[in-house]
């Protein structure tokens, strides 16, 4: 197909020559569509060449290995019938292809983010970090999750798990952060606290993938943010800077782009995410925490096996607060998946609701599930109230 020249060009002279370390599709045209994304990974099957595609579902993941041919005709069908975006990872650079509602396919090159060597060709390849135990990264060293050996502290063990975890979801999201090309990347932490993933996700941008970013980080405690500060400018990181501020206070002088939420309590979370759809941001993560607002909205008597003792009560209200969340940023034209983010023995605040603007075409029958789920378990939550004055992104 003509829309698609340029691209099955460069599939053409990458996926043979196994110069294509990493791929993903992503941004699904319908919600019917039975997976999220599908990414792709350089395998060696009896000593030939194959790649694998791992499609993804909200809570499972299906493999298949294909010859390079086949791989590049299931990328040409995909992104024709499936998904809007790509990315593409090479040694030399990556490429992100952008499908137009009309078709067209756009390929973007970009500076590259993934070198060969971190790329393996064995079938079951043991699990690589973004971040390697056995190295000393120095905002790592400077916040006591590593010696100076690079080291892993054992008490520290569980943070550098999470960490790890948490950029693995920011890696997810670079196809979508990407779709400004080479403009600087906005980021706004609401409620970073001690900063240690704000800290992280500065590192792996900026001093591991060199990319244009500008972080904020707000808190509410002088004496944290003035560490952090303090931490920032020890470390160079001269594009971070923390501010003692609100969430509803907060405002920013151009567009956000990336806006993060991580345990900010109850309703706070609820503020974050309204501000970040004000902005049209492109990523939106919020792990949230103490939702106490929707279980003091449900009657017991409405469901007396499931709600008549306390502790059942409250993990159900944070379920269907959650859930609200998701279906709420739909109506706005959010693609939604909500996922596991840390082990339940570490905290029981393990769940992350990860938006990306423009990826749900159907915002009214989101709206229509939503009416229907609140009438049901009889709910306002006060996100609904916060984002009823707030319009759809007519562009997502």
């Amino acid at each position: 197909m003509t829309e698609h020249a340029e691209l099955a060009a460069l599939l053409a002279q990458l996926l043979p020559a196994g110069e294509l370390l990493a791929g993903t599709l992503s941004k699904r045209r319908r919600r019917s569509s039975p997976y999220e994304r599908v990414a792709l990974r350089p395998v060696e099957l009896k000593g030939r060449l194959h790649y694998q595609a791992a499609y993804h579902t909200a809570d499972k993941v299906f493999h298949k290995n294909l010859m390079p041919d086949e791989a590049g005709e299931l990328i040409l069908k995909l992104l024709a019938e499936e998904y809007r975006q790509a990315l593409f990872c090479t040694a030399d650079a990556d490429y992100q292809v952008l499908v137009s509602k009309k078709g067209a396919a756009k390929v973007l090159r970009l500076p590259l983010s993934r070198r060969r060597e971190e790329t393996a060709l064995e079938h079951d390849r043991p699990k690589k970090y973004i971040l390697q135990e056995g190295t000393a990264y120095p905002f790592l060293v400077e916040l006591g999750i590593m010696n100076s050996s690079g080291q892993v502290l054992a008490k520290r063990y569980h943070k550098f798990r999470q960490l790890n975890k948490y950029l693995e979801i920011v890696e997810d999201c670079l196809p979508q952060l990407r779709r400004r090309g080479t403009e600087p990347i906005s980021v706004v932490d609401f409620g970073s606290g001690r900063a240690y993933l704000t800290f992280a996700l500065y590192y792996y941008l900026v001093e591991h993938l060199g990319m244009a970013v500008q972080i904020t980080g707000l808190d509410l405690k002088e004496d944290v943010v003035t560490f952090c500060s303090e931490t920032a400018r020890k470390l160079g990181f001269k594009q971070l800077e923390f501010v003692c501020a609100d969430i509803r206070d907060f405002r920013s002088e151009g567009k956000v782009d990336l806006v993060v939420s991580l345990h900010a309590c109850d309703t706070a979370t609820d503020f974050a995410l309204t501000q970040a759809v004000k902005w049209g941001a492109e990523v939106i993560l919020a792990v949230p925490c103490c939702q106490h607002e929707v279980s003091a909205q449900l009657e017991t008597g409405a469901q007396p096996v499931l709600l008549q003792h306390g502790i059942m009560k409250e993990r159900a209200a944070s379920l269907l607060t959650d859930a609200a969340r998701g279906k709420l940023l739909e109506t706005k034209g959010y693609s939604v998946q909500i996922m596991e983010f840390i082990d339940l023995e570490h905290t029981p605040k393990n769940l992350l609701i990860r938006a990306l603007r423009g990826g749900c075409a159907e915002r009214e029958q989101a709206r229509r599930e939503y009416m229907a789920f609140k009438e049901y378990w009889g709910i306002k939550p006060t996100l609904e109230r916060l984002l009823e004055d707030v319009p759809a992104d007519p562009t997502a």
